[in-house]
């Protein structure tokens, strides 16, 4: 399969388990990719088959733009970009009134603000060529809610809102902006996180009571990215099992 051959795709958060497993997929359907992560990706680049890693704090904006850069110097073009960075596992679920506002700020910059750099340092490349592919990462908590994770659900709610603005600006130069809500996803820290009880109740709150994989994810990403998502922009897909959310 070859639907993204000679396109360059940026993933960021390439060093976790999600963004590895996108990147391995985009790469096998002809893609080079580049990885940008705040931790060393170079393990990722090896594994994936990934052409190109950097570290970078993606909510500092000359860093975006110096990685993005070498992206272009190197390759001479950005054809997909997967905002995939921010912060999840490891953010304290509590009552709103207990979140202090570092915290805060901390967990709306890494999912917010490095959506927003990412695709502000694409934005000129794609809209040059006429065309370009951006996939924003939300949660299925955006639409639901979530008890006690303030924080987070609302810098994901965040990232739809930016999804369907993105896509009113970007869409007359030919790029499509959309964005994948994940429910939970079967992953080593997300597992740890939740405890054997926890996932079980996920699941079981799920109308197809399987696993959610970080492959069903990048099938997603790679759906949005794709020939078969020609005509779709401004859209936000739920790839959660039909989630109700249960009690969460």
């Amino acid at each position: 399969m070859t639907d993204f051959e000679g396109q360059v795709a940026v993933v960021t958060g390439g060093a976790g388990a999600l963004g590895r497993c996108t990147a391995r997929r985009l790469a096998e359907l002809g893609a080079t990719v580049a990885l940008l992560d705040v931790a060393d990706p170079s393990a990722a680049v090896e594994e994936t088959g990934a052409g190109f890693g950097a570290v970078a704090d993606l909510c500092d904006e000359a860093q975006v733009d110096g990685a993005i850069g070498e992206v272009l110097s190197r390759y001479g073009r950005v054809d997909v970009l997967v905002n995939n960075a921010g912060l999840h596992v490891g953010v304290d679920r509590v009552p709103f009134w207990e979140i202090g506002a570092a915290t805060w700020d901390r967990v709306v910059e890494s999912n917010v603000r490095s959506a927003f750099l990412c695709a502000k340092a694409v934005a000129s490349p794609m809209r040059d060529a006429r065309r370009g592919r951006i996939v924003n990462l939300s949660s299925d908590t955006a639409v639901f809610g979530m008890a006690n994770f303030l924080h987070y659900v609302t810098a994901k709610a965040a990232i739809v809102g930016m999804t369907r603005a993105l896509a009113r600006e970007l869409g007359p130069s030919g790029v499509a902006v959309n964005a994948v809500a994940p429910g939970a996803v079967q992953t080593p820290d997300v597992l740890a996180a939740l405890g054997p009880d926890g996932w079980d109740e996920v699941v079981g709150g799920q109308c197809l009571t399987e696993p959610i994989t970080s492959e069903d994810i990048a099938q997603a990403i790679c759906y949005l990215c794709g020939p078969g998502a020609r005509i779709v922009s401004g859209q936000t897909l739920l790839v959660n099992g039909g989630a109700n959310m249960g009690a969460f």
